[in-house]
């Protein structure tokens, strides 16, 4: 396998002109289609000053926009910069005046928004629609040379604890990290993926589609619809999603008659966070199959997953893919069997974070002790532990940890415990400012059943929980806030709680 993404898909345009390659609303592109397409897309690209590291946005809904604008702009030496396009104007102006982008590829609501900052935006040289790309006017391409170092996206970091950061991909580190994942999934050119998942995140852009089209599969591009998505499955081999996208599945009346007639999927991946414990049985049951989960984050891509033929520990996210280098590291850094910060390293790892300085190059991820060689270690921010055998669990955030009274509590220690109760639908573990205690506890909790009551959920966690870890406090929420991909909004949560707006 080449060490270079660009290398890799061009390998695969160049010899199956005639293998379909991904499929929009009815319509079928082989990868003959996608040669000729993404040359003449950089072709103009380039005729719109797109020299070889600029910086071009993609802010569309639009996937097959998205995808065409994405390849033409690799083809063009360019680095791409998928944004969602629900930012707001305050969120579009940072992420582009960060970046120095120069071209910006939107759909119709986003180019009104930076018309209107183009005076803010002074490297900013063109806003073009989104549609242009579908019928790009026919220029000349000029050939690029791309190197394995040399970066081809950037992706900001979902910000939780201020301001994202971008983080900068090269055309080595995509191919090793979508190597090992592809090599784990066992994924052949005849897999068909059904990607519902938004284009502007590393899910569904790099593991639902990048990955398929290096190895020469097919992807089903779509938005996700149950009802829809139930009948499209029958015709794919394998299906990314995330929880709440099973979850609506799980609402569908008719999602078990629809499983039944299913005969080609063979895998079923989870991601962004895990299946609720109580609800993965019955999941896995009307499949017919297992739902992998697995472990992943913006700056290294997947880093461990659970494995395809089992074992499948409770709770766990899985053995580290081929390439990765995983240690759990305690207190003062000495490796600790019990619960540690997550680390690693290997060649997925991302190639640093984009920072504007006068030479605009990115600043390398900050390197840990006893790196050999270059090859340093990298704090992911996670708190977990490994078995005997090899499985990974994690625990939570480390500026998630809630300290009490001096003991250390893991949120998703207490939620997996919370969400075991009867009538919990789900539930978010936070530490809010105390007087006396530094933090204490506090659960916020969605009922499935609206007779659940704090006393009736304190009974269930006072067998199960010591005294510090339960919560002092618990909020009844109708839903969780989250991001687009489904995560929680840890912050956003924890300042509606200390602000008394739950």
């Amino acid at each position: 396998m080449a060490a270079n993404f660009f290398t890799q898909l061009q390998e695969v345009l160049r010899n199956h002109p005639l293998r379909r390659a991904f499929v929009h609303e009815q319509r079928t592109f082989t990868y003959g289609d996608l040669a000729i397409r993404a040359r003449e897309g950089a072709g103009w690209l380039q005729s719109l000053g797109v020299t070889k590291g600029d910086r071009v946005v993609l802010c569309t809904s639009n996937k097959m926009a998205f995808l065409l604008a994405h390849l033409a702009a690799l083809h063009a030496g360019a680095v791409t910069l998928p944004l969602n396009p629900r930012f707001t104007r305050d969120e579009l102006r940072f992420f582009l005046a960060d970046s120095g982008a120069r071209v910006a590829i939107v759909q119709d609501d986003v180019q009104q928004t930076l018309d209107s900052l183009r005076s803010e935006l002074p490297e900013l040289r063109s806003v073009v629609p989104d549609v242009a790309v579908l019928d790009a006017p026919k220029c000349t391409f000029r050939t690029v040379a791309v190197a394995d170092d040399d970066p081809c996206m950037i992706i900001y970091s979902s910000g939780t604890t201020g301001w994202p950061k971008g983080v900068v991909h090269s055309h080595a580190n995509v191919a090793a990290g979508l190597g090992a994942l592809a090599s784990c999934w066992r994924f052949t050119p005849d897999d068909i993926v059904l990607n519902v998942l938004p284009l502007f995140h590393v899910h569904g852009l790099s593991f639902a589609t990048q990955m398929t089209l290096m190895i020469g599969g097919c992807v089903i591009l779509d938005e996700f619809e149950p009802q829809k998505a139930l009948q499209q499955i029958h015709e794919c081999t394998v299906f990314m999603a995330v929880p709440t996208i099973y979850y609506r599945f799980l609402e569908q009346p008719n999602f078990r008659d629809a499983a039944r007639m299913w005969t080609k999927p063979r895998l079923f991946t989870c991601g962004s966070a895990p299946i609720r414990a109580e609800v993965l049985p019955r999941l896995e049951a009307i499949l017919g199959k297992p739902v992998i989960n697995r472990y992943g984050m913006t700056e290294a891509f997947v880093i461990t997953s659970l494995p395809l033929d089992g074992p499948w520990p409770y709770g766990s996210v899985g053995k580290v893919l081929d390439g990765v280098e995983l240690r759990v590291v305690g207190e003062p850094g000495a490796s600790a069997r019990g619960v540690g910060a997550v680390q690693i390293r290997g060649p997925s790892l991302f190639r640093g974070y984009w920072k504007q300085s006068p030479d605009a190059r990115p600043s390398p991820p900050a390197p840990l002790p006893e790196g050999e060689g270059g090859n340093e270690w990298f704090d992911t921010g996670d708190l977990g532990s490994i078995d005997s055998n090899g499985f990974l669990t994690l625990v939570g955030r480390k500026n998630d940890l809630i300290i009490t009274s001096g003991f250390n509590v893991y949120p998703q220690v207490v939620e997996r415990i919370i969400n075991e109760c009867p009538g919990v639908r789900e539930s978010a573990v936070l530490g809010v400012p105390d007087d006396r205690k530094g933090e204490r506890v506090v659960a916020v909790v969605v009922r499935e059943d609206a007779t659940l009551d704090e006393n009736r959920l304190n009974a269930h966690l006072s067998e199960r929980l010591v005294d510090y870890q339960r919560p002092k406090s618990i909020v009844f929420m109708d839903a969780l806030p989250r991001n687009a991909m489904g995560k929680v909004l840890r912050r956003e949560l924890r300042d509606q709680i200390a602000g008394g707006q739950p």
